[in-house]
């Protein structure tokens, strides 16, 4: 029996070096601060992990109710169970627009015909997992005030769908009525139905990425890869600028790498001029310090540009003794016989160093100039004395390449250390003092420098990516970042990750005695119990189905951690051996059009079948499809039977009742028994003929399978080896033209 995992792997992605490449020296989130990007599978895998948590709750999808009745026809589910809602992308749809598909687990459908107090059974659609009947129609993305703090859910919310059907193989009408049904009673009787993708929490808590107005949604999928699944994309503004951007799209076709699940992209604007502006200008207002942002054209990243007039590093001087009797000192500042001594500090200016990304790195670099008065003033023999200064020039480089990484799991951090040099010209005035000159110079050139690193050495601010403690994924997961890097904007790869407990394959689908081996991960390493309802699991989590199944069961798992408490489930569909036909029953007369039967089977190498019918009253084609005989003299059972091409063991059967004309004003209740009846069991049918005064009539069952007695008791019989279905039929005893029918459905005992 095939098996279930988690999610279904992804084919289509680009590898990480092409992303790069396409966002190199660009900002690409169309004016967003920031966008996050989630696989198509991850949402679907969130989903499965939502259903099965709230089957360990007790919630079930199980529709029980008729559909109201459209041109004398009614759609009736019995037992109807739906399974975890499942989105696809398309790019026919809106952006903000999903694909929902919702499978069928189990149950029974039933097209009834209404004629006044009389209902029948036209046929019936036994559903099994394999057979491809599901609930679909669009669903636009919704942001919901959320449940956690100052936030809103993201979420899908079929109350707001469109076009839904009921895929059921039957006329698009009855699928179009039943699916709208269906959407209503969903909405109705289970919270709306609503499946959360996050929640965006709307604090500080202690980020630099606010979320603030409103974000958006679109949908990405690559329309020339047909191995593509697609994406979902949020566009998020926050406190820096809350007006968002300007489109929702990218212009590549998939932003999450091989590999991954999730990108994050924060916008260089950000980067430059927000966070980085701020901080230079916060930290270092004593220095003068104006950042500019800037952009050289409307697409490219961002460049932050430092200027910082009248940066005093205070006097500088030297002592000197020279040929044995010449004292003196050498200083910052201009000395003269004529204007005397001026000693002045030392001051120079930062221009048009500049902050930018280029090769996935964030880049430090400027050079900055000015002219500087050395002079000196010293004591000879006797009344000899030096006045003098002269001028040198003084260079500063700064080049520091700074590379960003996961800090820890919601940080982004720069890390790298400056290289500054200080250098000046050699070309001084005087011998005598030539070397004393320079001695101040160097002097000065290591002040400088010791300045300048203060400033450019100082730990740039963290980029706090808010992922984890702002967008807050379904459950306990959280984004697990894996690498990070600055071709333009800043971009982060990496998974959703469950630091509680995983089990592993989130699903399976399994038949009489199967297995099926699970595990369970934990984040703290810890050891787990678990449990399950309908089958047994063992200590090493082998799950192993009853050894009889005779109906389509939901089960589930349950690994709970042995210290901590924690739980997580998987979900089992159990199936009976053999093949399910659907429809299971069909009421068919000579003008009745063909009706194509189909076959799941369980417990087969494959799903190829071979037809057969008993007796052989009308037609049936190798592919299943059925066509009734010209004439019905009198009511007639007909088997249709799949058989297994490689099993001929497994084997299931379809029931089509022909009568000459449609049954009409006998009613019989119930029309359809409320539940499957089992070995031994009964059901009480009642007859009402309508506009007759005598009341009497005959019952028979179609084909002959168990007992009626005259006043309408149906007994199964002791032995039942495979589902199948019985007509019960009522025939007016005064008038035999007039009859009505019931439908009972029949299991094997467990």
């Amino acid at each position: 029996m095939t098996t279930g995992g988690r999610a279904r792997k992804r084919i289509a992605a680009y590898p990480v070096n092409s992303i790069l490449s396409w966002m190199q020296g660009k900002t690409v989130t169309q004016g967003w601060d920031v966008v996050c990007a989630i696989a198509y599978d991850k949402i679907n895998e969130w989903f499965l992990e939502q259903y099965v948590d709230r089957l360990s709750n007790g919630e079930n999808a199980v529709i029980n109710a008729t559909v109201p009745q459209a041109g004398g026809i009614s759609v009736q589910a019995v037992g109807l169970t739906l399974g975890p809602p499942l989105i696809h992308f398309s790019p026919t749809l809106p952006p903000d627009t999903v694909g929902l598909t919702v499978n069928f687990l189990s149950g029974q459908v039933n097209v009834i015909q209404v004629n006044g107090a009389a209902t029948t059974v036209l046929s019936a659609q036994t559903i099994t997992p394999g057979d491809d009947y599901a609930l679909t129609g669009y669903v636009p993305l919704a942001s919901l005030q959320g449940e956690v703090g100052n936030g809103h859910d993201v979420v899908i919310d079929v109350g707001n769908g469109a076009s839904f059907a009921a895929k059921l193989g039957m006329p698009e009408g009855a699928e179009t009525l039943l699916g709208q049904f269906m959407k209503s009673w969903l909405v109705d009787n289970l919270n709306g139905y609503k499946y959360k993708l996050g929640t965006l929490i709307y604090s500080d808590n202690g980020t630099n990425l606010k979320p603030a107005g409103t974000f958006q949604f679109a949908t990405q999928i690559d329309a020339t890869d047909k191995t593509d699944t697609g994406r979902l994309l949020l566009f998020i503004p926050t406190t820096y600028n809350p007006g968002g951007g300007s489109q929702t799209s990218l212009g590549l076709a998939d932003i999450v790498p091989q590999g991954c699940s999730t990108a994050l992209i924060i916008s260089s604007r950000v980067l430059f001029q927000n966070i980085l502006k701020s901080f230079y200008e916060t930290t270092f207002s004593n220095l003068g310090v104006q950042a500019t942002a800037s952009q050289k054209g409307p697409d490219e990243a961002y460049i932050l540009t430092l200027t910082a007039n009248g940066i005093n590093i205070g006097e500088q001087e030297i002592n000197f003794t020279a040929g044995g009797n010449w004292d003196g000192k050498i200083f910052s500042g201009q000395d003269s016989p004529w204007d005397g001594s001026k000693p002045m500090p030392v001051m120079f200016s930062i221009s048009n160093t500049q902050l930018q990304s280029s090769n996935n790195q964030l880049l430090i670099s400027g050079k900055t100039q000015w002219r500087q008065d050395l002079a000196v003033n010293a004591d000879g023999p006797g009344t000899a004395t030096i006045n003098d200064y002269t001028t040198v020039t003084m260079a500063a480089t700064i080049d520091c390449q700074t590379t960003a990484s996961v800090a820890v799991k919601d940080t982004v951090s720069f890390n790298g250390t400056p290289d500054i040099t200080v250098t000046f010209d050699t070309s001084f005035y005087g011998s005598l003092l030539s070397g004393y000159w320079e001695q101040l110079a160097s002097k000065i050139a290591t002040v400088s420098q010791d300045v300048l690193a203060k400033f450019f050495q100082v730990p740039l601010p963290e980029v706090n990516a808010f992922a984890v403690s702002n967008l807050l994924f379904p459950g306990k997961n959280i984004l697990d970042f894996r690498s990070v890097y600055l071709p333009g904007d800043i971009v982060i790869f990496g998974d959703v990750a469950t630091p509680g407990v995983v089990v592993s394959p989130g699903s399976a689908t399994l038949g009489p005695s199967q297995s099926q081996q699970f595990s369970a991960t934990t984040g703290s390493g810890e050891a787990v119990d678990w449990s399950a309802n309908a089958g047994t699991i063992s200590a090493s989590g082998l799950y192993t189905a009853p050894p009889a199944v005779s109906q389509v069961q939901i089960d589930h798992i349950l690994a709970t951690g042995k210290q901590s408490g924690e739980a997580a489930a998987a979900l089992i569909t159990l199936v009976p051996r053999g093949a399910q036909v659907s429809p299971a029953f069909a009421l068919m007369q000579p003008t009745t059009p063909p009706q194509q039967f189909s076959a799941a089977l369980s417990g087969a190498a494959s799903q190829d079948v071979t037809w057969s019918m008993e007796p052989a009253v009308g037609t049936l084609s190798a592919q299943g499809l059925y066509t009734p005989p010209g004439s019905v003299p009198s009511p007639q059972a007909v088997t249709i039977t799949a058989c297994s091409a490689s099993d001929p063991s497994i084997q299931g059967t379809a029931l089509v009742a022909l009568f000459a004309s449609a049954p009409s004003l006998v009613a019989v209740t119930p029309p359809q028994t409320p539940s499957p009846l089992a070995p031994g069991q009964t059901q009480q049918f009642h007859a009402t003929a309508d506009g007759l005064s005598d009341q009497s009539v005959r019952w028979s069952l179609l084909p002959p399978v168990g007992r009626i007695t005259p006043n309408g008791l149906y007994i199964v019989p002791e032995t039942i080896t495979a589902p199948q279905s019985v007509l019960v039929i009522a025939t007016s005893e005064v008038a035999s033209v007039l009859y009505g029918t019931a439908l009972v459905t029949l299991y094997p005992g467990d």
